[in-house]
């Protein structure tokens, strides 16, 4: 058995002087390492067999040892080690030495790179970006789904949801780590930046998810605006789902809210218009303070109306709004001042409004002009005024019985001009 330890010993230091020669020549293999591997291997098993081992064999053992794990060191450092490194691992894997066997722990041979100590950093770091992926998923996909599905939907929330599904798989299961790692070896990429990859990636899906979110506003406005050109064609139930799903993806698109609140004032939905309205007057939409306000005339509500309708005015002034909505405000204040009885203040409000109405430029805008000479003619009923028959005859003239409010007037004046021995011509009727 003697005999036999000192001819492994030499087989040993023949491998290991392969190896060398093998490095400086930069021709180095996996094969030619696990042979010096699988040749410690029987060294051990013959100095469990041997019954006395000489010191200098003791002594040459150890130095065969220093020598090999110093080449290792050198070869399994290297920035180019990777498959060699994943040959050796696959190796120990088939041959399963014992435990004590160090020279197969690569990781006790490979030198840890200074890097390496911040890895759990890394790791925190890619953990709370995983925390944004998810929230941010999440939010998403409530938005989408909020507002009924759709195909486009369906798409918007299955892309992202599938790469994230993906990334997560690659960093939380086994399977998908081990597949990670390798790929990343595949890339010849050193093990000190593997912990920096990966959070890194998950970056790149957090930057893509954050781009996706800040871009719901725009897919917002593109629903809001297929909405408003299907209520045009009189595709009223798509129209409604256009504008729910345009909120759902931006609750802060006021106008989405004031056309829906149109829509659903349009199908006498009285709550559901109102509520809507609500939400466009917080947003400062100067054409929300208006229909409310008419809403709440209708209710009776004047006080409330004339607080909304006031203000909504200011607001008009302060934004420049159109001559369309400042007639409106006006038309309508005046009409709240007519039913409060303050009926100096609505002939000067529902003057200024027909003011409006004698620019050519402004009046083709304006679909219910005959409206401000209908409340101004019972304003001036109301005071005993010659001047109302005037009134009541534009009122008859402008008027259209397609509108609700002016179908009302249309009656009333043609009995006042009835009673007064006059005839009316109204081309819109």
């Amino acid at each position: 058995m003697t005999n036999y330890l000192e001819t492994i010993i030499v087989h040993y230091e023949e491998t290991i002087n392969v190896i060398k020669e093998a490095r400086a020549s930069n021709s180095i293999n996996s094969e030619q390492i696990i042979r010096a591997l699988n040749t410690r291997d029987r060294v051990q098993i013959a100095l469990r067999k041997s019954r006395f081992v000489s010191s200098s064999k003791i002594n040459k053992l150890i130095e065969l040892d220093v020598a090999i794990r110093e080449e290792l060191q050198v070869i399994l450092n290297a920035t180019n080690s990777n498959k060699i490194i994943e040959q050796l691992a696959q190796g120990r894997e088939t041959l399963k030495p014992s435990p004590e066997a160090w020279w197969w722990k690569l990781e006790s041979i490979i030198s840890p790179h200074p890097w390496d100590d911040w890895d759990w950093l890394w790791k925190v770091l890619t953990v709370a970006a995983w925390a944004g992926n998810v929230s941010l998923l999440v939010n998403i996909a409530t938005r989408f789904l909020g507002g009924g599905v759709g195909l486009a939907g369906v798409v918007a929330v299955i892309l992202p949801s599938i790469l994230t599904l993906l990334q997560a798989s690659n960093e939380f299961t086994q399977a998908g780590r081990e597949g990670f790692e390798k790929f990343l070896e595949k890339l010849n990429l050193p093990k000190q930046y593997h912990e920096r990859t990966k959070f890194g990636s998950t970056m790149i899906m957090l930057g893509f998810l954050v781009i996706f979110w800040c871009s719901l506003p725009l897919i917002s406005e593109f629903y809001k605006r297929k909405g408003f050109r299907n209520y045009h064609d009189s595709n009223l139930g798509e129209a409604e789902q256009d504008y729910l799903k345009a909120i759902s993806l931006n609750t802060d698109n006021v106008e989405a809210h004031y056309n829906l609140a149109s829509l659903y004032e349009k199908w006498q939905y009285w709550e559901k218009a109102k509520k809507e309205y609500q939400i466009a007057v917080a947003g400062n939409l100067p054409d929300a303070y208006n229909n409310l306000g008419r809403l709440y005339i209708q209710e009776k509500k004047y006080p409330q109306a004339a607080s909304l309708l006031a203000n909504g005015l200011q607001l008009a002034q302060k934004q420049n709004s159109t001559s369309e909505i400042m007639y409106s405000l006006l038309k309508n204040l005046g009409w709240v001042r007519l039913e409060q009885g303050r009926y100096e203040e609505a002939q000067q409000t529902l003057q200024v409004a027909i003011g409006i109405t004698q620019n050519p430029q402004t009046v083709k805008y304006i679909e219910n002009q005959a409206s401000a000479h209908c409340l101004l003619a019972q304003v001036l009923d109301k005071q005993k005024q010659a001047s109302a028959l005037e009134q009541w005859q534009k009122c008859c003239q402008l008027g259209s019985r397609l509108n609700p409010d002016e179908d009302i007037w249309l009656h009333l004046s043609h009995q006042k001009l009835h009673k007064a021995g006059k005839k009316c011509e109204n081309s819109k009727r």
